[in-house]
């Protein structure tokens, strides 16, 4: 395993980042749905050992052209379901949907994210929360959190490197979700991510920043969003090192 020892720029203690290595890959010829309030342990089903799962399609390059669909992934979780321990490989489209009012997604690693790591849908639940624990995602050159729903994210000790964004409020989508989105980080490490939060000022969408540390690129990204599927207007960058702070 590879540790990563990151310093917090709001805080004086070392963050240790582990990075597992798979024993073996699991190849998946369709996703494993997670019901819904079931709970996929990784280390449960695999004798207590990390495994690679992976849809074994290879030649996808960057993935800047490819757009996945709901055929792709290789979990896909119910409402109020649980992914943990796992890792996900490169040869995948898709890696994580997560459909309905809320998820948590614990202790997973992406190691090479093609078009997003893990997309949130289908829930118009002001009150739905998604969460991700732990673990971290590399490589992906667009989006790693795609944020479709309305609802929370929550994302704590959390480590990103050589990405596009680490969160995105969805700019173009039919259902704006106007001021039912929201994201909360806390202690988590970016590097080489172009934009730690993507957000939509003119839908109210908000991102609160709490211990986190970000290099090689910017805090917060705000967007002037519609419901026609355009490409969104960019309007500025946010970037702020105060312990505890909302962009919006």
């Amino acid at each position: 395993m590879k540790t990563l020892y990151i310093l917090l720029c709001s805080i004086t203690t070392i963050l240790a980042v582990t990075w597992p290595t798979a024993s073996k890959t699991q190849t998946l010829s369709s996703p494993i749905t997670v019901e819904e309030g079931k709970t996929y342990d990784g280390f449960e089903v695999n004798n207590n050992q990390w495994v690679r799962y992976e849809r074994g399609i290879k030649g996808l390059g960057d993935c800047t052209k490819i757009e996945g669909g709901s055929k792709d992934p290789c979990f896909i979780l119910k409402k109020g379901a649980t992914l943990k321990n796992v890792i996900l490989g490169p040869n995948s489209i898709e890696h994580v949907h997560c459909v309905g009012d809320g998820c948590t997604v614990q202790n997973v690693y992406w190691e090479d994210v093609c078009e997003d790591a893990l997309t949130l849908k289908g829930s118009t639940n002001t009150g739905a929360k998604f969460y991700v624990k732990g673990g971290g995602a590399k490589n992906g050159s667009d989006k790693l959190i795609q944020h479709n729903s309305a609802g929370t994210v929550y994302v704590q000790d959390f480590y990103a490197e050589n990405s596009g964004k680490l969160y995105r409020s969805c700019g173009n989508c039919k259902s704006g979700y106007q001021n039912q989105r929201k994201l909360e980080l806390k202690n988590v490490t970016t590097k080489n991510v172009k934009v730690v939060a993507g957000i939509n000022q003119n839908y109210g969408d908000q991102a609160k920043f709490t211990s986190v540390s970000y290099s090689g690129g910017h805090a917060c990204q705000r967007f002037t969003g519609n419901n026609s599927g355009a490409e969104p207007q960019k309007i500025d960058y946010v970037d702020k090192t105060d312990s505890s702070w909302t962009c919006k």
